[in-house]
């Protein structure tokens, strides 16, 4: 019988999935599905600090016989804040209460300062550890990379400060030198990182002339960048843990992954698309496979397939097609 069990940021996981931060993981009904179908850990759906303004901007303009009193926009901000983190606190609290795996919090914000004022309000309601989706639209042109890469290093530096709890970074891959800044992000003392982020990608409505957002759900297809990035670094920075997320969508891309080096995957799309079953699911296909081959534990193999552990690993940084890449 083999054993799924693995760790991720010192958290003991039963398995190597994760649901990821989303639809699934907003309120404890959903939760508890997750738990009750073998999730190993949940995270919970992010709170936006963009969602918290959007929603201090529109009740400013419902009530726009005040914006002549200098500080009510900043009062309209703060009762926006307080609202949304008092559900998010009230939120962990439940779930730790509700489940007996790992509840991780997710956060998404763009000033540093809200950041450390929502990870320490997190870590109080008593989440296991803390996910914070990081990554800056450079669209400055007067903004070279090296200063955006100085400010995330600068971010992950000021958030380790404020917690003890471990912290993941779910990040995007379009960084001028991405191993690099995982390398800086590890000698940082950030626990983990996932990889990658699927944000939100904007489209126009050629109909209304609008701009709209495209489809949210990942392909199954979309894992390849999560398994080439994990494979190529989980074997050089040994006291960092990976976990993948995107394009999920079955027990053979876990294993994948696994094989690459992750420490765990964050699964989200394959469970909207075909509900909570879909965890038992690709939790047999990886045991099944491990059966096969004879092993007992994910320690067994994971890894074996990273750069540092194959003796062709120059293969993960072919980014051209050959006819083989064996003779």
């Amino acid at each position: 019988m083999s054993d799924l069990r693995t760790t991720y940021m010192g958290l003991e996981l039963k398995n190597p999935i994760i649901v990821a931060s989303g639809p699934l993981t907003a309120n404890i009904e959903n939760l508890v599905k997750c738990e009750k179908a073998g999730a190993g850990a949940v995270v919970l759906k992010s709170i936006f600090e963009e969602q918290i303004n959007a929603d201090a901007l529109e009740e400013t303009t419902k009530h726009s016989e005040f914006l002549d009193f200098a500080d009510y926009q900043e009062v309209a901000n703060n009762i926006a804040k307080d609202y949304y983190i008092n559900q998010y606190v009230e939120l962990i609290k439940e779930a730790k209460k509700a489940l007996s795996i790992p509840v991780i919090a997710s956060i998404n914000c763009t000033h540093a300062e809200i950041w450390e004022d929502f990870i320490q309000k997190f870590e109080a309601a008593g989440a296991d550890a803390l996910e914070l989706n990081y990554y800056p639209i450079a669209s400055d042109k007067d903004v070279e990379g090296k200063d955006v890469e100085k400010e995330a290093i600068a971010f992950a530096k000021s958030v380790r400060k404020a917690t003890k709890l471990p912290i993941a970074l779910k990040i995007g891959y379009k960084y001028s030198s991405l191993a690099n800044i995982i390398t800086d992000f590890a000698k940082e003392k950030v626990d983990s990182l996932v990889l990658f982020n699927r944000f939100y990608r904007p489209d126009i409505d050629i109909n209304s002339e609008k701009l709209v957002g495209m489809r949210g759900l990942s392909n199954a297809d979309e894992y390849a960048e999560s398994l080439r990035w994990i494979a190529l670094m989980s074997g050089e920075l040994k006291k960092m843990d990976f976990a993948a997320s995107t394009g999920i969508h079955s027990g053979k891309t876990v294993i994948k992954l696994l094989l690459a080096g992750a420490k765990a995957t964050e699964v989200c799309s394959e469970i909207i698309t075909h509900g909570f079953d879909a965890i038992p699911a690709m939790l047999k296909e990886i045991g099944d496979w491990m059966d096969e081959k004879g092993y007992k534990t994910i320690a067994d193999f994971q890894g074996k397939l990273a750069q540092e552990n194959m003796d062709n690993g120059a293969h993960w940084e072919r980014t051209q097609y050959m006819k083989s890449l064996q003779k």
